[in-house]
């Protein structure tokens, strides 16, 4: 049999009903949408657009060249301009990008060690030389008036001194890929110089003093990375594949084929855990070096060879004999030679030009080439910031994403801004810290761990929860409307039942 509820009970019910109704509705549905709701920084994508479509109008190197020679004037350094430029055009499609600023080094102070010097030679035929350690280029031409001269030197300029930095940029315009050779770049470098030696005996090296004399080439790059030096010595590090014994010269030979399998990483300690990449750099010692018998490559004149992406490797052997007993000491003289190798192995994994062959020169036209690299990068990783962000609905942006973002921008203008003044040691530094940013902004960790959160799965995590609750309101607020409205049928009924 049916209960009558009492009107005070009734009343109480629904006051329930409707106070949890309005504490869902006021208190519950905001709070669930505040703590679901999935922040996303607006990042100004129209900024990066707009300097994506100008990149190339806005790249523009003007290489400063002071000419030394008497007869030379605005006129004709003007018209060597001109034709430098139309070479430059012609040959690698570089309009206004790059391009040489000719000045007379009459009212100048300048110094060849830091700027790019042109004087005249005599000679029977024309031609061009460029020093191997500075960066004076000598004009050879038995003529003397410079107006003569425009084209010799706008071809030696363009086609010799800058040529190998002209083909980079062009490649680099054009989307064209680093030899896997090239280490990625990194605002810090570890670079470690190991001793590894077969056997368990004894070998000092003077490697602290050797440092020293090497310590030029990294101070020339500082301005493209920062080096952080270390050394290692290990002993017992066998190779895999024996050498093979040459007879008639008394020599163990290392196969060119197993030059790929030369490093043992399964058993020789190179693992380092630093975040930074490190550029190795090998001294093996091997065990024959006691029996006078030296070990070298097949077919190699330095006995070295480069791995790429990871370092250098030089066999040594020592010219003099080993005493009985004695230990065995790695000069710092020995080493010099040793550690020149490795400085070219350096340049190569850094992708610093082949020609020519100064230095100074070479390393001039990486800052140029890895300016326009890392701005190009830094471009490339925003746009894809964007499009990631924008097609991916329900990812997070924290305020940390856009504040590297924005950054990244900032030091973008800055770099170009350097570039417009010639100061290309500041635009490097600019370039790599514009792409720092943007590799943090990509790469940000509370932005990485939401990128595969979707909506769908607010619903299985807060289904089991609200469900029974939501469930037992709705239905008991149901419940209540229709016996409210049967109620008024009721009082309806009554009231005509009266009339009649």
């Amino acid at each position: 049999m049916k209960t009558q509820e009492s009107a005070t009970s009734a009343t109480v019910r629904r006051s329930i009903i409707y106070l949890m109704c309005a504490f869902i509705v006021s208190c519950g549905l905001p709070m669930f949408l505040y703590t679901t709701l999935i922040y996303r920084a607006e990042l100004p994508a129209d900024e990066v657009n707009s300097r994506l479509m100008d990149f190339r109008d806005a790249i523009s190197f003007e290489v400063p060249v002071y000419v030394d020679i008497p007869t030379a004037d605005d006129e004709s350094l003007l018209a060597c301009e001109k034709a430098a430029k139309s070479l430059i055009e012609h040959d690698y499609a570089l309009k206004n990008t790059w391009k040489l600023l000719l000045k007379k080094a009459e009212s100048h102070t300048i110094n060849p060690n830091e700027h790019y010097v042109v004087v005249l030679k005599s000679g029977d035929n024309d031609d061009f030389e460029v020093s191997s350690t500075s960066k004076l280029i000598t004009l050879i031409s038995p003529r003397t008036d410079f107006s003569l001269m425009t084209y010799l030197l706008a071809g030696a300029l363009v086609k010799g001194v800058f040529s190998e930095e002209l083909g980079v940029m062009e490649s680099i315009f054009y989307g064209i890929k680093d030899l896997d050779l090239v280490m990625p770049y990194s605002s810090t470098y570890n670079v470690v110089f190991n001793l590894f030696v077969e056997n368990g005996k004894p070998v000092n090296w003077e490697i602290e003093k050797a440092l020293m004399k090497i310590q030029p080439v990294f101070d020339s790059l500082q301005h493209y990375s920062n080096f952080k030096i270390s050394t290692q010595v290990q002993y017992y590090s066998k190779l895999r594949t024996e050498p093979v014994f040459d007879e008639l010269r008394n020599v163990n030979i290392i196969k060119k084929n197993d030059l790929s399998t030369f490093i043992n990483f399964g058993d020789w300690n190179l693992n380092n855990n630093d975040i930074h990449p490190s550029i190795n750099f090998l001294i093996y010692f091997s065990e024959s070096n006691y029996k006078k018998v030296p070990l070298e490559i097949e077919d190699s004149t330095t006995n070295s060879f480069l791995i790429p992406q990871w370092g250098g490797v030089q066999i040594f052997n020592k010219k003099m004999p080993i005493l009985d007993g004695s230990v065995v000491t790695i000069s710092e003289l020995e080493l010099e030679n040793v550690l020149a190798t490795f400085a070219s192995q350096l340049f190569d994994l850094l992708g610093v030009p082949k020609t020519p062959k100064s230095p100074s020169i070479r390393i001039d036209s990486l800052h140029r080439v890895r300016t326009l690299k890392n701005l190009k990068t830094t471009l490339d990783n925003l746009a894809s910031l964007i499009k990631l962000t924008d097609s991916l609905n329900e990812i997070s942006i924290p305020e940390s994403t856009k504040a590297h973002f924005m950054e990244s921008v900032s030091l973008y203008d800055q770099a170009l801004e350097a570039i417009k003044k010639s100061d290309f040691s500041s635009a490097i530094e600019y370039s790599s810290e514009s792409l720092t940013s943007s590799n943090k902004a990509f790469f940000e960790k509370e932005m990485v761990q939401q990128a595969y959160f979707p909506s769908e799965h607010k619903l299985a995590v807060f289904l089991p929860l609200l469900g029974p609750l939501c469930t037992i309101t709705i239905l008991g607020l149901i419940k209540s409307l229709k016996d409210k409205k049967s109620k008024q049928n009721e009082k309806k009924d009554v009231e005509l039942k009266k009339d009649i």
